[in-house]
């Protein structure tokens, strides 16, 4: 992890004043104050708990149609808190927010700054696991990367929740409901070998802005030459490039990734884009730095929602429904908390059972990675970012025509099934798990990136990740007392099930295929950097592995939706809480298992559908 602080300090006083993103925010913030009820009790037909991804997307189209509805966040607006780090998207992998080690930098404006429980299969590392705490939740804080699973994911997942609603096709409406793509900038990109041909048909694109999803997705602006050299590494080893995106059910081979940035390079989050919507068109109230302590019932019956902002407590009552969207660590915390959850948990810490769900907490499923590095001759996003000299410029390309190294994230990915040769080595059990997986669903994602050089002719430290994508092993999520000020118990259970680390191991020598390509020996500079060429036996490989993997941010399943509560689920298929009545839970802790790559898309089509379910009901 690098952190860029040399660069935000040089370059954050000129955004701040020079780019629009600032005054956009000032007036959702000051021209809409009447959104921003003061403290006390009211009572609306909707309280949604969490104004993340899920959460405004819910609280917006309810608000559109005609209903009184309430967001209650912790946090405030990131744009404000946190400024340039979660605005510009060339400080995406620089933001110390992310840091995965247990002694990170506290940013509590945007941050929860969970820790994790130290994980026996990761070395008994401790891990500090970022969760968006602000207006917009994690998609305020994430890489940016949109892309959607594969058909066979969403058929598995209507399989596993008794409904057709969830395939491919019944889905992919909701996907271009909830956004815009912009087609890339050609002239702005201009960076030769990184042309790609995409899929417009599974994105809204019309000429009105009305008739599209508020989420703006798009291309980055510039393209990262170090990311064409690893494209090339990744073909020789048989991970071709996609010629029409990752965005169309099918994820194989590799693609430069759409973003959730605007056309003019400014990050697009829930709050940016359905919040802002809602606030100049809805009476949506909206309760920031107000925290949620507990769902209130009467009976089974969910009334509202015990909440905080400052020192004085009070209630958001709900005529209708409470939602929940607090995310995959909070809204199991907020469940156990408000009497929902196994019973020996509840019973051990006094709280009141409401309903005794065995699944509340359970089956966390978090996909890691690890990386392979070695010396680079070629420019980066990081070594341009870092380079003193290229400031100014690099600044005003930004600024001015919102292009250059500030206006990318990065983005190219690859996906793939581990091919004969790389399957020999597995295990019959890992192999057995491995064939339950639908055939088009990839079991590992290949991720290009950099880091500024170290000199010597090293201009970049070329990094080239891979992750599990499918974890067989799982963790938890618990409480350690019947308070909200108690952090929730984060057992991530990395590398505990045997078949992970198998797959990690075959994973590892794929990326090290990749670095030994003879395209890449033109522009590689001197031995491998890390691990090193002392790390070569498959006992010394996995022992890196353990050492060194990290999150990649895409935890899921703590409220497993699913056919019923006998079985594990915590929700039904319209995330409706089972054993209880007018409580619903949507964000990324409902996802049945682990979707393979980056969730966003998936959890903004989720919000919607269960929207038009809420609506349907209502």
């Amino acid at each position: 992890m690098v952190i860029l602080g040399g660069v935000i300090a040089r370059a954050g006083a000129l955004l701040a004043l020079a780019h629009p993103v600032w005054a956009l925010v000032s007036q959702r913030t000051t021209s809409v104050s009447s959104s921003f009820p003061a403290a006390g009790n009211a009572s609306y037909d909707y309280v949604v708990v969490g104004g993340g991804t899920a959460g405004l997307v819910i609280a917006a189209r309810l608000a559109a149609s005609g209903a009184s509805v309430s967001v209650v966040e912790a946090g405030g607006f990131y744009e404000t808190d946190f400024t340039n780090l979660t605005t510009v998207p060339g400080y995406a992998f620089s933001d110390p927010v992310l840091a995965p080690v247990e002694f990170f930098p506290p940013i509590p404006a945007v941050d929860w700054e969970l820790l994790s429980e130290a994980q026996p299969g990761a070395n008994g590392r401790k891990v500090h696991y970022a969760a968006g705490k602000t207006l917009g939740g994690s998609s305020a804080i994430n890489t940016m990367c949109y892309h959607r699973a594969t058909k066979s994911t969403y058929q598995r997942w209507a399989d596993a929740v008794g409904n057709p609603s969830y395939s491919w096709n019944a889905l992919l409406p909701y996907f271009l409901k909830s956004s815009r793509l912009t087609p890339p900038n050609w002239p702005k990109r201009n960076t030769p070998n990184a042309t790609f041909s995409y899929d417009p048909t599974v994105f809204c694109s019309s000429p009105s802005a009305a008739a599209c999803g508020p989420l703006q997705v798009s291309y980055a602006n510039w393209v990262d030459p170090t990311n064409t050299w690893f494209s090339v590494a990744l073909a020789a080893i048989g991970v071709v490039k996609n010629t029409i995106g990752f965005n169309s059910g099918f994820l194989s081979g590799a693609a430069y990734t759409t973003e959730t940035i605007t056309p003019d390079a400014i990050r697009s989050s829930s709050e940016s884009s359905y919040l802002a919507r809602a606030l100049a068109q809805t009476t949506l109230k909206v309760y920031n730095r107000t925290q949620a302590s507990k769902i209130l019932f009467s009976g089974t019956k969910a009334t509202g929602v015990s909440v905080t902002t400052g020192s004085l407590t009070y209630v958001l009552s709900a005529r209708k429904e409470v939602i929940l969207s607090a995310g995959v660590f909070h809204s199991p915390q907020l469940l156990l908390l408000s009497g929902i959850g196994p019973q020996a948990t509840l019973d051990s810490l006094s709280i009141p059972v409401v309903a005794n769900l065995s699944g509340v907490g359970q089956n966390l499923q978090d996909p890691i990675f690890f990386s392979v590095q070695n010396g680079l001759q070629t420019p980066s996003l990081a070594s341009e970012l870092a380079d003193p000299a290229r400031q100014a410029t690099i600044l005003q390309q930004y600024v001015s025509t919102q292009s250059g190294p500030f206006s990318s994230a990065g983005g190219y990915i690859g996906f793939e099934k581990l091919p004969p040769a790389a399957r020999a080595a597995l295990s019959p059990r890992t192999a057995s798990l491995l064939a339950t997986l639908p055939a088009d669903v990839p079991e590992v994602e290949y991720l290009a990136g950099s880091f500024a050089g170290t000199g010597g002719g090293v201009t970049t430290i070329g990094d080239l990740s891979a992750v599990v994508l499918n974890p067989f092993s799982r963790g938890s999520v618990t409480i350690s007392s019947a308070s909200i000020a108690d952090k929730p118990v984060v057992d991530m259970g990395w590398l505990s099930d045997p078949a992970d680390a198998e797959v990690a191991l075959a994973a590892f020598k794929r990326l090290r295929q990749a670095w030994n390509a003879t395209a890449l020996s033109a522009v590689k500079v001197g031995p491998e950097v890390r691990p090193g060429a002392a790390v070569q036996s498959d006992a010394d490989i996995l022992s890196f592995i353990r050492a060194n993997a990290i999150q990649i941010w895409h935890a899921s399943a703590t409220n497993a939706m699913g056919k019923s509560a006998a079985a594990g689920a915590v929700v039904d298929w319209r995330a409706k809480v089972f054993g209880v009545n007018r409580l619903r839970v949507v964000d990324a802790s409902v996802l049945p298992f682990a979707m393979p790559g980056h969730p966003q898309a998936t959890i903004y089509a989720l919000a919607e559908k269960i929207a038009d379910c809420i609506l349907a009901d209502a």
